[in-house]
């Protein structure tokens, strides 16, 4: 017999407000519909609910009247799909097959989750536990079926053992499968209360008198679901979204909106020990446009300072062109690269400092202007573009011995100099910084490059040790007969 968990978070509107604004958590609060005082309030916390607010049945206006402390939020469906694509990030970190309802309720196949767990009630337990560390307080249950599961997980029983499946729902109110008021009206005059004495009631006769509906209801109170689990394929992308209640039009409070992003983010790719490749923001602007831009990282990272300093960066030097109205945080996952270190070498600078570091000087310079040096495909020497940079996965020690090299410090753009020579062989160099007699000298090396454009190129290319210590790349212009240093050697 298959088994099934639930992941459910009761008043899911009020969790995903409160997910989005920390402060709002043991306030009265409501959420209605729209803006104004007429409009309808469609969900309250369990303060509200105390004071007298009763969602679906009373306006903002109405609300207030019976409490006067209320705190009044309108529905924000992108943070509720925030929160419920964080619980699907739950049930995924532990199971493959899930399947998400139309509440937000998240139903996984256990049988595939138990053996990262001890037991059933374990993966209850993680579940829950997991849900936390994104920011909802929800509830779990394991049964034998996806009604079953969910009733159990509402009503704080973590495990339906198989066979008890009746015996559990028997004492549960009808109001629990949440039926039609015409129904549940015909119902009440049955005498019907309790969904043990609607389990009784043989199937074919309420559905000769209440139709498919009635019979359906009766499967529920069985703990019978219409189908199967239909487990749905599962999006690697992450985003946290957020709308605001008024423009922001300041760097600082949107850095601070961002920073609440950042860390939920954060805490749905830890689910799984994976870090953030590449950030995209989409900001929903006054002006009823959006800004729309990437942040790439040098390196996967789960630092949210790291992630702050690179969006700082970018909004430093491309700040938006109107007030932000809304949010949305776009995360890449990416496995975190393991780096080998040296044994008698200390280690480098960690790549979330790196990434940090190339966003500022990105901001500063340009994005063109920070990477790493390319060759080009091309004829002319010593030309090179500018790639992005990618760390080396793993760092290697440094050659010794024969294997040594040796390395050439290129000057750009090169420096002139003034060369004598003697039988046409270079003698004595004189420069800006260096200079001294020629006590060894290799080469020439005649390169020719391009000679069919109007950037064509005749050089000879010596490398000259002179008495300063120091061992320089020069090369001579064949038709104009200068002297430049191209490099010096280390």
């Amino acid at each position: 017999m298959p088994r099934i968990a639930c992941l459910v978070v009761p008043e899911l509107p009020v969790a995903a407000a409160c997910r989005a604004d920390p402060d709002l958590i043991r306030l009265p609060l409501a959420l209605s519909e729209g803006r104004g005082a007429h409009a309808a309030v469609v969900a309250a916390s369990a303060a509200a609910r105390e004071r007298g607010v009763r969602p679906g049945r009373q306006s903002v206006a109405q609300a207030r009247a019976v409490a006067a402390d209320l705190v009044v939020r309108m529905r924000d469906d992108a943070a509720e799909r925030s929160a419920v694509r964080a619980l699907v990030d739950v049930a995924v970190s532990l199971a493959s097959r899930i399947e998400t309802a139309a509440d937000g309720a998240v139903f996984l196949d256990a049988a595939g989750a138990v053996h990262l767990v001890p037991s059933e009630a374990g993966l209850a337990t993680a579940l829950v536990a997991r849900a936390a560390r994104v920011g909802l307080a929800a509830c779990a249950a394991v049964a034998g079926s996806m009604t079953v599961a969910r009733l159990a997980a509402l009503h704080g029983t973590e495990v339906v053992p198989g066979g008890t499946e009746l015996g559990f729902l028997a004492p549960l109110s009808l109001a629990c499968l949440a039926p039609d008021p015409p129904l549940a009206a015909t119902l009440a005059r049955w005498g019907i209360g309790r969904l043990g004495d609607l389990a009784r009631l043989p199937i074919a006769e309420v559905a000769t008198r209440l139709g498919p509906a009635g019979a359906a209801l009766v499967r529920a109170a069985r703990g019978e679901d219409d189908r199967p689990l239909a487990a749905q394929p599962i999006d690697a992308a992450i985003e946290e979204a957020v709308g605001l209640e008024y423009p922001l039009d300041t760097i600082e409070p949107l850095l601070f909106v961002l920073r609440a992003l950042v860390d939920r983010a954060v805490a749905r790719v830890g689910l799984d020990g994976i870090g953030v490749a590449r950030l995209g923001v989409t900001l929903r602007l006054d002006d009823r446009s959006r800004d729309e831009r990437t942040v790439p990282l040098v390196a996967p990272t789960r630092d949210p300072r790291t992630l702050l300093g690179c969006l700082r960066a970018d909004l430093e030097a491309r700040p938006p062109r109107a007030a932000v109205v809304g949010v949305a945080l776009g995360v890449v996952p990416e496995r975190v690269r393991a780096m080998q270190l040296g044994l008698f070498h200390p280690a480098g600078p960690a790549p979330e400092r790196l990434a940090t570091t190339l966003a500022r000087l990105a901001a500063l310079c340009g994005r063109e202007r920070v990477g790493a040096p390319v060759v080009v495909d091309g004829h002319r020497p010593s030309e090179a573009a500018v790639a992005p940079f990618v760390p080396r996965d793993a760092v290697s020690a440094p050659a010794s011995g024969s294997d040594a090299r040796v390395a050439v410090r290129a000057l750009r753009p090169p420096r002139a100099v003034v060369v004598f020579c003697d039988r046409d062989r270079p003698d004595f160099v004189r420069g800006d910084g260096l200079g001294g007699r020629v006590v060894g000298a290799a080469g020439p090396w005649r390169i020719v490059a391009e000679w069919w454009s109007e950037r064509a190129c005749a050089r000879d290319y010596y490398d000259l040790e002179l008495t300063d210590g120091g061992l320089y790349r020069c090369y001579r212009e064949t038709g104009s007969g200068s002297w430049f240093v191209d490099g010096v050697y280390d």
